[in-house]
């Protein structure tokens, strides 16, 4: 597969490619970045870690937009980053621009890629990428709340000693508007289980808060997105939801033909929860 990551001299994006090439998950890699030094310079620091890892894949940097033909997923992670006390949706004035520049760009150079939108505020600028590229809603999508979910399992693994392959998710908005989906035992009492997510709701900022933004955990969770699109599977990704007309954290069903809402029965109050989270999303897309 070959994949360009857009940003992919920053932090995320150079630790995604970095990912991508320990697990073998990608043959060709192009960072594309307005630094195109930097963007080079990261590609040759993971070129040199290649006979390590046994693998062939060509990664190279840059700023040149056609360097992105073949790819079949352009990742996309420019844009100005979190800073402590901010919440992702006062991100949106500044990299809605920036994003809707890339999607129009992506389809250009690349119009049978799939669109993957990690900058934030993912699930509006999820959105804005899919109408500024021009692509079917099944070849856009955002890391949306996968990020999230793995930070619950991760916890709940932790704090309770829940398997890592427990059905427990965060659905809706990645965001303050976020809400647990939880297919557990009733042996795990509710109020242990929301205390675990309420923790986890506020980890990122808390990262954010100790070392300037969070990168590993993105790169990973990203790298996993990329293997499931490979193989085909499931996970909660920022998909199109046609009852709202909008992107928002839900189960999707992905592979390389796209990735769609993956059916899955919530109870009321989680499907009461999923249309405030739309409400939200719905009104920063409008501001």
């Amino acid at each position: 597969m070959k994949v360009g990551i857009v940003g992919g001299a920053g932090r995320v994006g150079s630790t995604v490619c970095y990912t991508l090439v320990l697990l073998r998950l990608a043959d060709e890699i192009y960072l594309l970045d307005t630094d195109a030094e930097r963007a080079k310079g990261e590609a040759m620091d993971v070129l040199h870690t290649l006979s390590a890892v046994e693998s062939d894949a060509e990664v190279r940097g840059g700023s040149d937009y056609g360097a992105l033909e073949g790819c079949e997923l352009v990742i996309v992670t420019a844009g100005a980053p979190r800073k402590p006390g901010m919440s992702r949706l006062e991100l949106r004035g500044i990299n809605r621009d920036i994003v809707r520049e890339i999607a129009a760009k992506t389809a250009e150079h690349a119009p049978d890629s799939m669109l993957f939108i990690v900058t934030n505020p993912v699930d509006v600028l999820t959105y804005h990428a899919w109408q500024a590229s021009g692509f079917p809603p099944e070849r856009v999508f955002g890391l949306g709340t996968y990020l999230d979910t793995i930070r619950l399992r991760s916890m709940l693994r932790k704090e309770l000693g829940i398997a890592y392959g427990e059905e427990a998710y965060i659905f809706g908005e990645h965001g303050d508007s976020m809400f647990p989906v939880f297919r557990l035992s009733e042996s795990y009492p509710r109020e242990r289980l929301m205390q675990v997510y309420r923790e986890v709701r506020t980890s990122a900022m808390e990262v954010i808060s100790r070392k300037g933004g969070t990168w590993f955990a993105p790169a990973l969770a990203i790298a996993k997105v990329v293997e499931t699109l490979s193989h085909g599977g499931r996970c909660t990704l920022s998909t199109y939801i046609e009852e709202h007309g909008l992107y928002l954290g839900y189960l999707a069903e992905l592979s390389r033909r796209g990735v769609r809402q993956a059916e899955f029965e919530l109870t009321q109050e989680e499907a009461e929860a999923l249309q405030r989270s739309a409400q939200v999303v719905g009104r920063a897309i409008e501001e």
